[in-house]
C-alpha cells in the first residue's frame, strides 16, 4: 500500500499528544461507562482487545480513510473506539472524518465529548477549533489530472501482413494469392496525447474517471484515431476482502468515423493483507459488450476472470496476472466464438544511475495472449479454425525534470503470430513521451 504521510501526519501529531498527557486524558478505567455519539451509553467489554489487536485495528482505519474508504474507516474506528473508550485519538480522528464529511452535528458531538471527557492539551482545543470554524462544509473533492504527449514512429503502423503471399483451398486444390501492396506494413511517424481526469465522488468512497486518448499519423492519415471513455468506481469492504466495481462506457473513432463502442463492467477482489505475506493478492472478474458500427458481424462479448500478485515497495512495483478468456459473437462472425488464456508482467523501479541528482525509473512489461476460435474460419476457402498468439514486450527508461512531470523513452515489440497467414504481423515502435500529472 502506498501511503500519504502528509495525509497521515495531523492525526499521528495528535494521537502522540493526547497519549503523552495526564492518566486522566489517555486513560479510562476498564469497567468505565462511555457516552457514545448517540447521547446513550456503552460499557467497555469486559476483555478488551489486546494492545497490538487494536494497534492493528487504527492502522486499518488509517488505510481506509487514506484510500478515501470512509464508511470502512468510520466503522473500523467505532469498533475500536467500543472495545477501547481510552482510545483518544480514535475519537479525535472519527470527530475530524465526520466533519470533513458535512456530519456537523454528530462532529460536534464527538467534539464536545472528548473535550469533556478527556480535557485535552491547548495544541489538541486548537486542532478541534480549527476544524470547528470551518462548519463542517463539505470541500470540493479531491481531482487528479495527468496528461501525456508522445512522438514515435512505427515500422508497421496499419498492422500488414507479414508474408506477402497466403493459400486457399479451391475445391480441393491449393491456390497462392498475393496480397494486394495496402495490406502490406506501412511505416510511419506518429503523434499522440492522452488526457486523465479524475475525481471523488462526494461522500462516497468511489471516483468518477474520464479518458481522452487522440493518435495522428503524419500520412497513414486513415489511420487517425481518437477515442474516450468515462465510468465511475466504488470500493468498500466485504468483511476483510476489499471490493472495488467498475463500471464504464467507451466509444472510438477511426479517419473520423464511428469505429468501437464498448461496454464493461469489472469487479476487483483484493484479499486481506497480512504479515507474512510477501504479495497483494487480486480477483478480477470483467465483461464488455463491444459493437463495430462499420463492419457486419464483428461484435461481441468478452468475458475474463483474472488472477493478480503485486509487490510495492519503496524503490519498485511488481505486479503478475494470467487470466481466462471467453469472447461469443454471433453464428455469421468469421471463426465463431473464440476462448482463450493470457499471462501478464509488469515492473517500474528505481535506478542507482542519477542525472541532476534525479534518479532513472526504468519500466519492463511483458504479456502474451492466446486465443482458439471455435469454427472453420471460412468454410470452402479457408479450412483451419482461428489461432492466434499475440506477445507484446515493452521497456522504457524515465527521467524526471520538473515537479509532477517525467520525460521518458521507450520501446515496443508486437509479435501477432497466427495459422491465417495474412491475419499475422509484426512491429517495432519507439517514442519519446513527455508525462505529467497532478
Amino acid at each position: 500500500m502506498n501511503f500519504d504521510f502528509n495525509f497521515f501526519k495531523p492525526l499521528l501529531i495528535s494521537t502522540l499528544c493526547l497519549c503523552v498527557q495526564a492518566p486522566s486524558f489517555a486513560l479510562a478505567q476498564a469497567g468505565e461507562v462511555a457516552e457514545v455519539a448517540d447521547g446513550g451509553v456503552a460499557y467497555a467489554p469486559p476483555e478488551p482487545i489486546n494492545a497490538q489487536r487494536a494497534a492493528d485495528l487504527y492502522l486499518e482505519a488509517l488505510k481506509a480513510m487514506n484510500e478515501k474508504r470512509h464508511a470502512d474507516a468510520k466503522a473500523l474506528l467505532e469498533k475500536l473506539i467500543q472495545d477501547q473508550p481510552q482510545h483518544a485519538g480514535a475519537l479525535l480522528d472519527l470527530a475530524i472524518m465526520q466533519c470533513s464529511l458535512g456530519n456537523k452535528v454528530e462532529a460536534e458531538r464527538l467534539f464536545s465529548f472528548l473535550i469533556e471527557r478527556f480535557a485535552p492539551p491547548q495544541s489538541i482545543l486548537e486542532i478541534i477549533e480549527i476544524h470547528r470554524k470551518t462548519g463542517c462544509v463539505i470541500t470540493a473533492p479531491d481531482a487528479r489530472v495527468s496528461l501525456v504527449v508522445d512522438r514515435g514512429y512505427d515500422s508497421n503502423a496499419n498492422q500488414g501482413a507479414s508474408n506477402s503471399i497466403f493459400t486457399i483451398d479451391d475445391f480441393g486444390t491449393p491456390v497462392n494469392l498475393t496480397l494486394l501492396p495496402e495490406y502490406l506494413p506501412k511505416p510511419d511517424h506518429y503523434l499522440s496525447a492522452s488526457l486523465d481526469l479524475s475525481r471523488d465522488v462526494g461522500r462516497y468512497d468511489g471516483n468518477m474517471f474520464l479518458q481522452l486518448r487522440a493518435r495522428q499519423y503524419d500520412t497513414l492519415n486513415n489511420l487517425n484515431s481518437v477515442g474516450l471513455a468515462a465510468g465511475i468506481e466504488n470500493q468498500f469492504r466485504l468483511k476483510d476482502w476489499t471490493v472495488q466495481p467498475t463500471v464504464s462506457v467507451s466509444a472510438m473513432t477511426l479517419e473520423n468515423r464511428l469505429y468501437q463502442k464498448q461496454v464493461a463492467l469489472r469487479l476487483k477482489l483484493t484479499a486481506p493483507d497480512k504479515p507474512d505475506d510477501w504479495m497483494k493478492y487480486s480477483i478480477v472478474g470483467a465483461s464488455s459488450r463491444l459493437i463495430y458500427p462499420t463492419i457486419s458481424n464483428y461484435d461481441g462479448n468478452t468475458f475474463e476472470l483474472r488472477g493478480i500478485a503485486s509487490k510495492l515497495s519503496d524503490h519498485y512495483f511488481f505486479n503478475m496476472s494470467a487470466a481466462m478468456m471467453h469472447d461469443i459473437g454471433n453464428d455469421k462472425r468469421l471463426g465463431g466464438n473464440r476462448r482463450g488464456w493470457s499471462v501478464s508482467s509488469f515492473l517500474r523501479s528505481s535506478l542507482p544511475v542519477k542525472i541532476f541528482e534525479k534518479p532513472l525509473i526504468a519500466e519492463f512489461g511483458w504479456q502474451r495472449a492466446n486465443w482458439q476460435s471455435q469454427k472453420i474460419y471460412l468454410p470452402g476457402l479457408i479450412d483451419v479454425k482461428k489461432h492466434q498468439v499475440n506477445s507484446i514486450l515493452r521497456t522504457s527508461v524515465g527521467l524526471p525534470v520538473f515537479d509532477h512531470s517525467i520525460i521518458q523513452i521507450e520501446y515496443r515489440r508486437v509479435l501477432n503470430r497466427e495459422n491465417i497467414s495474412f491475419l499475422s504481423f509484426e512491429s517495432n515502435q519507439i517514442q519519446l513521451s513527455w508525462q505529467w500529472q497532478q
